[in-house]
């Protein structure tokens, strides 16, 4: 399909923020999923030592925190009623 014939349904910056979201909240599972389970402390290695797992868990945390208020800004003007919404 060409460019001239697509049609755009999200902006970049609201599919940059979702999958901000997406990446951050697997990355604070990943994290969080090894420091409840003692069995599955090897997952703390994939941020290179569970010391960074540890900094960063609460940082990807606030991260999503933040990406999902900007969401919410953005989109919550499409969840008031308006006058086509009456019967």
């Amino acid at each position: 399909m060409s460019k001239s014939k697509m049609i755009v349904r999200t902006t970049f910056i609201d599919r940059a923020c979702h999958w901000t979201v997406v990446i951050c909240f697997f990355l604070v599972a990943l994290s969080g999923i090894s420091f409840f389970f003692p069995t599955l402390q090897w997952l703390t290695e994939t941020f290179g030592t569970p010391q960074m797992g540890r900094i960063l868990h609460p940082f990807f945390g606030v991260l999503i925190f933040v990406a999902l208020m900007f969401m919410f800004v953005r989109f919550v003007h499409h969840n008031i009623p308006d006058k086509q919404d009456i019967p």
